[in-house]
């Protein structure tokens, strides 16, 4: 099998199993001899977030000399990018000889998100990782990834989202979510309602595990101007001074409080030194990223995401112009993240462009909702590199691409 055809048959299989019990995925880690227990894991699971605390951990673990690991989803432009050691992508080769490697131990098909997961502990275990970082890819209880008992649980915000299947309410979707605490292992979490915080609670202490519970109030900004925050953290755990994240977004800094009181937790003994060298050098795209001047690329997808991104734009561009390229996937809560997006801010144009494949939402649609919300003109323009190209000739202000991690991937690689 080469790479081509390794990509073609991840193009053609569902992403996610509709068994939750994990048996198959037991099943083929017991041939493989285990390998996962032979690792440690980092396991991180959340409605937003995951992806950005997995940077922040990779970051600080290789400035501290640590080989690792990281297992993420989804990519923006090539499916590499799920799969890294010491932060660069596995290679083509790799990904074509570990999928086939998977392919002659699996006795039954299995999804998109399972294979790749297989896999990664194969590849991670015989690399060698000192730590690997696993972001769960839905939920926490069913996800493939739960089949590891990590050193350390890691719960990032909770939002509304996935409602279909894990549940339409903030207490249900939490317990999903806590279902990755295993015995006697600890976990942290950033405190939220009352009503999360008792899941997680309840959940960490049937399982007898260590609670490290963050808030907002630990964080201190010392200096927020573009492209960088300068904060401190006294947490009632640890205290951290001279602080600094290279982000315009003010919700890095809960992600970037998680996994410094993670690995804390598990190695005592890392310098604070090496902590600030790792927040300072994180890089994680799509997260209010200025891809070209005077353009800021966001994958906010849902609208508790939204709501977080409309606090940092408040902030960081309180008087300039803006305008909105805007994209959505059928089954998110696109009414709601459209009017959050429009009682928050007067756009001098709103262009919509599409979502590929069976996920497109209808443009249509899209257009007729925002104009219950604005009065500022909404053109479709469903090929993205007009819409693209159309959206940013204007010179004044600042253009947002919005709504879709899938939308904010087409954009990186229109600029390749």
């Amino acid at each position: 099998m080469n790479y081509k055809e390794a990509v073609r048959f991840f193009d053609e299989i569902p992403y996610f199993s509709k068994d939750p019990s994990n048996d198959n995925i037991v099943k083929i880690l017991k041939k493989m001899e285990n390998p996962e227990c032979h690792m440690k894991f980092f396991h991180v699971a959340g409605t937003n977030g995951k992806g950005s605390v997995c940077a922040f951990l990779d970051s600080i673990l290789r400035k501290g000399g640590y080989k690792t690991a990281l297992f993420t989803s989804p990519h923006l432009v090539k499916i590499n990018e799920r799969i890294k050691i010491n932060g660069e992508d596995i290679s083509d080769k790799d990904f074509a000889y570990y999928l086939e490697r998977i392919l002659t131990i699996a006795e039954e098909p299995l999804s998109f998100f399972e294979y790749l997961f297989l896999m990664s502990i194969l590849y991670f275990s015989e690399k060698n990782a000192d730590y690997c970082i696993l972001e769960t890819g839905l939920g926490g209880t069913y996800d493939s990834t739960n089949v590891v008992t990590p050193e350390i649980s890691i719960i990032t915000s909770i939002g509304l989202d996935h409602t279909k299947i894990l549940g339409d309410t903030l207490e249900q979707i939490a317990a999903e979510k806590a279902g990755i605490i295993k015995d006697g292992k600890p976990v942290v979490y950033f405190a939220q309602t009352p009503e999360v915080n008792q899941v997680i609670e309840e959940k960490a202490c049937v399982k007898r595990s260590k609670i490290i519970k963050l808030s907002k109030e630990d964080i201190k900004i010392k200096e927020n101007r573009k492209k960088c925050i300068a904060f401190s953290v006294e947490s009632g755990y640890h205290r951290f001074d001279d602080l600094k994240i290279s982000s315009y977004a003010e919700y890095q800094l809960w992600n970037a409080d998680i996994a410094i009181h993670a690995i804390k937790e598990m190695i005592p003994g890392i310098s604070d030194e090496t902590i600030r060298s790792g927040l300072a050098d994180m890089r994680w795209p799509a997260r209010m990223e200025e891809i070209e001047p005077g353009i800021i690329l966001d994958g906010a997808h849902n609208p508790h995401a939204i709501r977080a991104w409309v606090q940092t734009v408040r902030m960081q561009f309180p008087d300039q112009k803006k305008r909105l390229l805007f994209a959505v996937v059928a089954d998110k809560d696109y009414e709601e993240m459209i009017s959050i997006i429009c009682t928050a801010f007067q756009f001098e144009r709103i262009t919509i462009t599409c979502i590929p494949g069976q996920r497109k939402a209808d443009p249509r649609m899209i257009k007729d909702i925002f104009e219950r919300y604005t009065d500022t003109e909404v053109v479709i323009e469903e090929d993205l590199s007009l819409a693209y190209s159309r959206a940013k000739s204007a010179d004044e202000g600042y253009l947002f691409c919005l709504g879709s991690l899938y939308l904010a991937g087409m954009i990186e690689e229109l600029l390749i």
